[in-house]
Protein backbone atom coordinates (compact mmCIF):
# COMPACT_ATOMS: atom_id res chain seq x y z
CA UNK A 1 0.00 0.00 0.00
CA UNK A 2 1.19 3.49 -0.53
CA UNK A 3 1.21 6.42 2.17
CA UNK A 4 -1.46 8.38 0.14
CA UNK A 5 -4.73 8.42 1.73
CA UNK A 6 -7.66 6.94 0.28
CA UNK A 7 -10.32 8.82 -1.33
CA UNK A 8 -13.12 7.19 0.85
CA UNK A 9 -11.45 7.06 4.15
CA UNK A 10 -10.40 11.19 3.64
CA UNK A 11 -14.15 11.51 2.56
CA UNK A 12 -14.79 9.80 6.17
CA UNK A 13 -12.60 11.86 8.29
CA UNK A 14 -13.72 14.73 6.57
CA UNK A 15 -17.13 14.04 7.83
CA UNK A 16 -16.03 13.08 11.05
CA UNK A 17 -14.29 15.96 12.00
CA UNK A 18 -16.94 18.49 11.34
CA UNK A 19 -19.94 19.63 13.21
CA UNK A 20 -22.28 16.36 14.85
CA UNK A 21 -25.69 16.44 14.08
CA UNK A 22 -28.26 17.40 16.88
CA UNK A 23 -30.16 14.80 18.61
CA UNK A 24 -33.72 15.88 19.52
CA UNK A 25 -34.21 15.80 23.41
CA UNK A 26 -36.96 14.32 23.27
CA UNK A 27 -35.81 11.48 21.16
CA UNK A 28 -35.84 8.86 24.37
CA UNK A 29 -39.33 9.59 25.00
CA UNK A 30 -40.25 8.61 21.22
CA UNK A 31 -38.61 5.54 21.03
CA UNK A 32 -40.10 4.42 24.29
CA UNK A 33 -43.75 5.51 22.96
CA UNK A 34 -43.17 3.48 19.66
CA UNK A 35 -41.58 0.61 21.42
CA UNK A 36 -44.79 0.54 24.18
CA UNK A 37 -47.29 0.98 20.71
CA UNK A 38 -45.56 -1.57 18.78
CA UNK A 39 -45.47 -4.00 22.20
CA UNK A 40 -49.19 -3.31 22.53
CA UNK A 41 -50.00 -4.07 18.60
CA UNK A 42 -47.81 -7.20 19.42
CA UNK A 43 -49.88 -8.50 22.25
CA UNK A 44 -53.09 -7.87 20.70
CA UNK A 45 -51.99 -9.49 17.41
CA UNK A 46 -50.99 -12.36 19.21
CA UNK A 47 -54.07 -12.52 21.46
CA UNK A 48 -56.42 -12.39 17.95
CA UNK A 49 -54.26 -15.34 16.70
CA UNK A 50 -55.26 -17.19 19.55
CA UNK A 51 -58.92 -16.48 19.97
CA UNK A 52 -59.05 -17.30 16.06
CA UNK A 53 -57.28 -20.39 16.66
CA UNK A 54 -59.86 -21.35 19.74
CA UNK A 55 -62.95 -20.42 17.52
CA UNK A 56 -61.53 -22.75 14.58
CA UNK A 57 -60.97 -25.82 17.13
CA UNK A 58 -64.55 -25.31 18.95
CA UNK A 59 -66.19 -25.28 15.24
CA UNK A 60 -64.42 -28.76 14.39
CA UNK A 61 -65.41 -30.53 17.98
CA UNK A 62 -68.91 -29.00 17.20
CA UNK A 63 -69.13 -30.53 13.88
CA UNK A 64 -67.78 -33.55 15.07
CA UNK A 65 -70.39 -33.91 17.85
CA UNK A 66 -73.46 -32.27 15.82
CA UNK A 67 -72.56 -34.34 12.38
CA UNK A 68 -70.20 -37.01 13.40
CA UNK A 69 -68.39 -39.33 10.68
CA UNK A 70 -70.06 -41.24 7.63
CA UNK A 71 -72.83 -43.16 8.72
CA UNK A 72 -72.00 -46.69 9.21
CA UNK A 73 -72.32 -49.60 6.42
CA UNK A 74 -76.38 -50.80 6.66
CA UNK A 75 -76.12 -54.72 8.14
CA UNK A 76 -78.39 -56.25 5.04
CA UNK A 77 -78.89 -55.14 1.77
CA UNK A 78 -81.95 -53.26 0.54
CA UNK A 79 -84.68 -55.39 -0.79
CA UNK A 80 -84.01 -55.70 -4.77
CA UNK A 81 -87.56 -55.23 -6.61
CA UNK A 82 -88.86 -55.21 -9.89
CA UNK A 83 -86.03 -57.48 -11.21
Amino acid sequence: MSGLPDRKEAEVRRMLSGPHPLVPPDLADRALARGRRLLARRRLLRRLGRLCALLALAALAWAVLAHGGPAPPARTTPPAEGW
